[in-house]
């Protein structure tokens, strides 16, 4: 049996764009840590976004006509509103203070904008491509160190019917995001017909309970022991995310007619 590891490493506050790869590799060495093969390191989507200069000064971004509507119908600023327009690949639903959207093939409020650990008046955005930056930095940590690792790139996420925030996978790299149970057998010879393990969010889920919310300062996790295998293949988006007429909640909640059984 594995035993897994969760390595929390802290890095100083950052402003502005930063080489993401060798700042993690700074953090790692000065907190006397080594990436070794096999490992996979959970990175906040947020760090991700703010080394690619992804924070938006809210005063400076001009609301449309539709933006203002959006704004009026969620009670949200027209400007977060324009901001959720242009980076929102699909909008469900607005209640108030939020915007129902799927971004990335993840199901998120307001686009993944968020306003917190920013500064005041401010909103900082998804990374512009978080497959594409995970892959990148698992070639640099190759490359540069020659290890083979996965890399996950985690947010916080409300879940249906849950009180609180989890940690989920908006990219991987490296290794099966995915294990398919689908045919095996369980503990009573039942074959299993639908089962499939989300992999990348449940290493995000622990990253998760190590980066926190609010002044931890860990934006990145090492996990190791985790016996996942390494593989060289890029991994997309629809390793990880399912289509909407495919998704049990999307689909049970958008029926026109409800049956509330007591």
């Amino acid at each position: 049996m594995n035993q897994v590891r969760y390595i929390p490493i802290k890095v100083p506050v950052k402003r502005g764009r930063f080489n993401l790869y060798q700042t993690i590799k700074k953090a790692v060495e000065e907190q006397g840590e080594e990436i070794l093969d096999g490992d996979i390191l959970a990175v906040s989507s947020k760090f991700i976004a703010m080394s690619e200069g992804r924070v938006i000064d809210l005063d400076s971004v001009k609301p449309c006509t539709e933006a203002v509507k959006l704004s009026a119908a969620a009670h949200i600023p027209s400007s977060l509103a324009e901001l959720i327009l242009r980076e929102a690949d699909r909008i469900y639903s607005t209640l108030p203070g939020f915007v129902l959207t799927i971004k990335h093939g993840v199901v998120v409020p307001n686009a993944g904008i968020d306003r917190s650990n920013v500064e005041c008046g401010s909103a900082i955005l998804y990374p512009r491509n978080p497959i594409a930056a995970a892959e990148k930095l698992r070639l640099q940590i190759l490359i540069e160190l020659g290890k083979r690792v996965g890399v996950v790139v985690t947010d916080s996420r409300l879940m249906p019917s849950r009180i609180g925030t989890t940690g989920i996978a908006v990219a991987a790299a490296g290794f099966e995001a995915v294990s398919d149970e689908r045919g095996k057998m369980d503990l009573f010879g039942n074959i299993m017909r639908v089962t499939r393990r989300a992999l990348a969010d449940a290493i995000s889920a622990g990253a998760n309970l190590l980066m926190g919310e609010t002044s931890e300062s860990i934006p990145v996790v090492i996990v190791r022991g985790s016996g996942l295998t390494i593989i060289d293949r890029m991994v997309e988006t629809e390793d990880l995310a399912i289509k909407g007429d495919e998704c049990v909640f999307i689909r049970g909640l958008s029926q026109q007619e409800t049956t509330v059984y007591i």
